[in-house]
């Protein structure tokens, strides 16, 4: 028997009485009374397990980069995707802006902006010839090569091929700016034209709506030269005409469209004493007698 056993005595404290059975038995333990009541304050203090949580930084970072890459590439995709509408030879198109503002499209043009960026800036690149009618809103421009125009709320023409560059004002008010930065404001009436120097030449018109026939397909003419009014008959015909470089003609006079072309050409040959040659259904050569 171990040595810290205790012996339970056999007398009932109550009765006096032999215990009987429990007389019998012992009770061994290894701690006083004080050693189990420290053991049991240690167990209470004692903190319950938990989870540890361990933080992957370099997982979190690359996930933030992502995120970040994300957003950059939606915002990138918002600014510089361009939506590009163009006219053929022989083809009107009438292009439909965001916010509802419409572009009459001559044949042989280009329109393009940037439809998801529309809301923030209102900016398009163009070349050939259009009547836009712009509904009110933030300023909207209009860049070509030799100059932009900028509006607010208006109407007006612009012609824009090769060297030469000219706006006419319809309603409302536009800015005229050239590629050499001289500005003009044109109110309604009132037509600017760049030279090759980026001067700016305005002038009032008599008539302007002749400026803007050509969207009901009449196509009208004041001392153009004839080599231009030969582009606007391949333009609107679709049809390749050759000339001789020598032709230093200026041509004021008119055409409809929905006449033939041969019909077109005689007029306009007739008129300086030239001729052409029909080569096939789309080719043809002007030439002098």
């Amino acid at each position: 028997m171990n040595d810290n056993s205790k012996h339970i005595d056999k007398t009932d404290p109550q009765t006096g009485q032999d215990a009987g059975f429990f007389s019998k038995v012992e009770v061994s333990y290894e701690k006083d009374r004080q050693e189990v009541w420290d053991l049991m304050v240690d167990k209470m203090d004692e903190k319950p397990p938990g989870k540890v949580i361990h933080f992957n930084y370099k997982r979190i970072f690359t996930a933030i980069a992502a995120s970040v890459l994300i957003l950059l590439g939606s915002l990138a995709v918002m600014r510089y995707y361009p939506k590009t509408i163009i006219s053929n030879s022989g083809e009107h198109l009438t292009a439909i802006l965001p916010d509802g503002s419409t572009v009459e499209m001559n044949a042989q043009s280009i329109l393009r902006y940037h439809p998801y960026w529309w809301r923030f800036s209102r900016e398009i690149d163009f070349s050939g010839e259009g009547f836009f009618q712009i509904a009110r809103g933030s300023i909207l421009e209009v860049g070509s090569e030799k100059g932009k125009t900028i509006v607010l709320g208006t109407s007006f023409n612009i012609f824009s091929r090769s060297n030469r560059y000219k706006v006419t004002c319809l309603t409302g008010k536009v800015k005229v700016v050239s590629s050499s930065d001289q500005e003009a404001i044109l109110t309604p009436d009132y037509h600017a034209e760049v030279d090759q120097n980026g001067d700016i030449v305005v002038k009032k018109l008599v008539k302007p709506e002749t400026t803007t026939g050509w969207v009901n397909n009449m196509f009208s003419f004041t001392s153009a030269p004839i080599i231009e009014v030969i582009h606007e008959i391949e333009r609107q015909y679709d049809v390749s005409v050759k000339f001789p470089s020598n032709l230093n003609y200026s041509y004021t006079g008119y055409f409809p469209k929905d006449q033939p072309v041969e019909q077109t050409l005689n007029l306009l040959c007739k008129t300086f004493g030239l001729t052409f040659v029909k080569h096939s259904e789309n080719k043809f050569s002007v030439v002098q007698k």
